[in-house]
């Protein structure tokens, strides 16, 4: 056994995060960690990793397994270059040093393959797109390459259980299909919290769910799209069998109800001196129904009363685009973005975005997709060129890190001042996308990344968006808000400018033009599922060379 929970029990304040959680994990067992934002999955991961304590119970893990944690939020701040800090982290620069005045350390050093060491290093570096960078400084590094080579330090480690949080988010896609692949030949023992459908039924062959009422554990074998459809099942059939119960509950107190009237009618029965046996005969059924509507009562009482399962609120994404009048495409003329400070930039760029197309923009990270994205919705100046915004276009841009949210304002401040609503609708608007009315006064700061992510769809809304700039928008968001998502986005009339990297949501989103950002040159793909095809080869052959 590699790991076993015992009792958790973690709270802050009067809030129960989570309760009496308990499980095993055996070698080589791969398991997605399930539920709502803010069910306590990060933190169940934290305890595991040893980087909080939980507030009761107690995790084992097993005598000499390495346990590897990749976190949700990762930040690298290193002068060192690549190499150095992967020798480093890996432990094998420790082993290399101990090889002389140790026999144990030299064991260890062949066992891992230290002699080899460079090359898995820079198959690692090339599964993660990360090629011919060993020697870079870490600091030179975009923050989406930072969290790669983070993630390449962990599985460099050779870990005996890998504990990750939302691995995938700062992927590419070819990083992505590399991982995947890794993980399903590897025979490392995985717990990981993931919101990638596909990533998760394709490695994991157990669920852990974290329920978001009771904070309690539930576990189901199989894949995660078993999980999904047994879930559907059990909450059907729970549902039917409450009504179902219900409805003869209904039943038998009409009918009790029925005999105690005919009980009483009977009992009070007179009728005429000659009518002496009918008024015998009447209160001997009446007692008969009196006795049979106590025993149906008393059948009642003894029934086991199924509860109704408690079911949260469907959410839903409402966005509603407003009619554009006027001039309503989208074209780029020779377009150089990019920073002045780090000399990075893309282009020149042409492209022609006509409305109510749906163009998705592929390419590794630190291609500059996100730059480009800024630069359309005007946040980011140009260096030349021209971009054009048709005059009846409102354009709402969910930026990849959220960036155009003040951190100090409060969401209704927030609403009111940016949708130009009352406070009652601000109220309202705030509710319909998923937030509790206790918490519309806090401070958006307080909000996680997918809470951000509603509140910017809740302005869209409010502002009848007509062009929608999305910059990874499943990125931290609950199975909830991705359906609601996806439907929102398969509905939606306006213009959808897209950046993503999860396979589920693209093949929903159903792109009309589909580009590569490659060395600073916007290419068209011939279509979405070719380029899947390459990319997993591509992965393929990466991963038998390891």
């Amino acid at each position: 056994m590699e790991i076993k929970a015992d009792k958790i029990h973690k709270a802050y304040g009067t809030i129960t995060i989570l309760d009496d959680v308990s499980f095993s994990l055996e070698k080589g067992q791969k398991v997605g960690l399930v539920g709502y934002n803010g069910t306590g999955k990060t933190t169940l991961l934290k305890i595991i990793a040893g980087v909080i304590e939980p507030d009761g119970g107690k995790i084992s893990i097993r005598r000499g397994a390495k346990l590897g944690y990749m976190p949700q939020d990762t930040s690298l701040v290193s002068d060192e270059t690549v190499s150095d800090y992967l020798w480093c982290v890996s432990g094998m620069k420790e082993l290399e040093q101990r090889i002389d005045e140790s026999l144990e350390a030299l064991t260890d050093y062949e066992n891992r393959n230290g002699y080899a060491f460079d090359y898995r290093m820079e198959m690692t570096l090339a599964g993660f797109g990360l090629q011919n960078i060993s020697n870079r400084n870490i600091n030179s590094l975009s923050s989406g390459q930072k969290s790669k080579v983070f993630m390449a330090g962990v599985l460099l480690s050779d870990p005996d259980i890998l504990v990750l949080d939302e691995p995938t988010n700062n992927l590419d896609l070819p990083a992505l299909i590399w991982l995947e692949n890794f993980l399903m030949r590897c025979e490392t023992t995985c717990l990981m919290v993931s919101h990638d459908r596909l990533f998760l039924d394709r490695i994991v062959r157990k669920i852990f769910e974290i329920d978001w009422n009771t904070r309690k554990l539930i576990i189901t074998n199989g894949r995660y799209s078993d999980y999904l459809e047994r879930k559907e099942k059990e909450t059907s059939r729970q549902l039917a069998e409450h009504k179902a119960q219900q409805e003869e509950i209904k039943r038998l107190t009409d009918q009790a109800r029925k005999k105690k009237a005919e009980a009483v009618q009977g009992s009070r029965y007179v009728g005429t001196d000659n009518d002496k046996f009918l008024r015998g005969f009447k209160r001997d059924r009446a007692a008969k129904s009196g006795k049979t509507a106590k025993a149906i009562e008393k059948r009642i009482e003894q029934m086991d009363v199924l509860e109704k399962p408690v079911e949260r609120d469907a959410f839903r994404i409402h966005l509603q685009p407003t009619k554009p009048e006027g001039s309503r495409d989208i074209n780029l003329k020779d377009v150089v973005a990019g920073y002045s400070a780090d000399g990075f930039r893309v282009g020149p760029i042409s492209a022609h975005m006509s409305y109510g197309s749906r163009t998705l923009i592929l390419g590794l990270n630190g291609s500059g997709k996100s730059t480009l994205l800024k630069t359309l919705s005007g946040e980011l100046d140009l260096i030349s060129g021209e971009v054009t915004v048709g005059n009846a276009l409102v354009v709402g841009n969910l930026t990849q890190e959220h960036n155009n949210l003040p951190r100090e304002e409060s969401i209704k401040n927030f609403l009111i001042r940016r949708a130009g609503v009352e406070v009652q609708i601000a109220y309202a608007l705030a509710v319909k996308f998923g937030f509790k009315a206790e918490e519309i006064d806090k401070e958006i700061s307080s909000l996680s990344p997918g809470g951000r992510a509603r509140l910017l769809f809740a302005l869209f809304s409010a502002l009848s968006v007509n062009v929608l700039l999305l910059d990874e928008p499943t990125n931290h968001l609950d199975l909830e808000a991705l359906q609601a998502l996806e439907e929102a986005v398969s509905q939606y009339e306006g213009t959808i400018i897209l950046v993503s990297h999860d396979r589920h949501f693209l093949e929903k989103f159903k792109a009309t033009d589909t580009y590569v950002l490659l060395d600073g040159k916007l290419e068209r793909q011939q279509s979405f599922s070719l380029y899947m095809k390459n990319a997993e080869h591509e992965a393929k052959r990466l991963i038998s060379m390891l």
